[in-house]
């Protein structure tokens, strides 16, 4: 057995879809086809009708087509579902000093699955308690198994959240008896863990590099610095003439405004599609909550205009 460990629910669900994935002998479609403008005329309707008859038999072909041969080309990986753990989400962001099952750590998670931005009925708080214990559950699993012995292998990459759950697993495995192992994805022209699809992780398997204990310890002495520090926002940047590679720096809270501010218009524009343009062109690594964060910050400093309010957070229409 060997713990595979990563530092978000996205990543832990995907890596579990990747148990089998290669034994898959089929998959549901769903294809929904909409039009843009009301069908308000006769003419219009029968169109979009023979448009969905020819149209959504096509989608669903190539989609299952697709899938059968990724199924095909998928390689299987070496371990169980009941071997894939997560650390906390989102240390990049938000108090550490304390551990990683303490109250401010329970706060941000909270914060994190309660968040409603499109409106709708609230989390329960019974379910916000279960997703909290997962998180301890994961925890005392990792430090259980790899106390006794159980080798670890780290999946991470260059985004803010997942270094700082590299660094902080560092911290915690260093004085276990465990051999681990990282499957790291290079900083450029790589998906996230989360994003890789349980088709391709087989793949990642070749890549596969032992952890050596002094970089263990290296990376965990800087996270004790970094738990020192205790400021808003951690990333990876180059700060210092004499540091050959980029390492986790502590930064100030508005780190990433001039990128978020560079995909506001001045035209009014929904809030949810500012932080979509954030994500898929900023670069950043960060999550949404963040870049919304970040936003109603600029609106009380002037930079960003609130124009009006919408049912839910991310239909607020904010411009420059």
């Amino acid at each position: 057995m060997m713990i595979q460990l990563c530092f978000d629910d996205s990543a832990k669900g995907m890596l579990k879809c990747a148990v089998g994935y290669e034994t898959v002998r089929g998959a549901a479609v769903g294809v929904c086809i909409s039009p843009k403008q009301p069908l308000d005329a006769p003419w219009k309707r029968a169109a979009f009708a023979v448009y969905r008859f020819f149209a959504a038999p096509f989608y669903k072909r190539r989609v299952r087509n697709d899938t059968a041969r990724r199924v095909a080309e998928a390689v299987p990986v070496d371990y169980q579902a009941a071997d894939v753990l997560a650390l906390p989400a989102g240390l990049n962001e938000g108090d550490i000093s304390g551990p990683l099952d303490g109250p401010a750590r329970r706060e941000y998670a909270e914060r994190l699955i309660q968040a409603n931005p499109y409106g709708g009925a609230d989390i329960p708080q019974a379910e916000v308690g279960r997703y909290w214990q997962s998180v301890i559950d994961d925890l005392h699993t990792l430090l259980t198994r790899a106390g006794s012995g159980e080798p670890v292998r780290i999946w991470y990459d260059h985004t803010p959240g997942c270094l700082c759950g590299l660094y902080a697993a560092a911290a915690l495995l260093e004085s276990l008896p465990c051999a681990v192992t990282v499957i790291e994805l290079p900083a450029e022209g790589a998906a996230r863990v989360n994003d890789l699809g349980p088709d391709k992780v087989g793949r990642c398997l070749s890549h596969e590099r032992p952890l050596p204990d002094d970089e263990r310890h290296a990376l965990a002495a800087r996270w004790r610095e970094l738990q020192a520090e205790n400021a808003p926002l951690r990333a990876e940047i180059v700060l210092l003439p004499d540091e050959a590679d980029a390492r986790l720096h502590s930064v100030p809270a508005d780190f990433y405004d001039d990128a978020i501010l560079a995909q506001v218009s001045a035209a009014p524009t929904p809030a949810g599609r500012i932080i979509g343009n954030v994500l898929l062109h900023g670069g950043l690594g960060i999550g949404d909550q963040l870049v919304y964060k970040r936003l109603q910050a600029m609106i009380s400093t002037g930079k960003v205009t609130l124009v009006e309010k919408g049912d839910g957070a991310y239909m607020d229409l904010m411009k420059r």
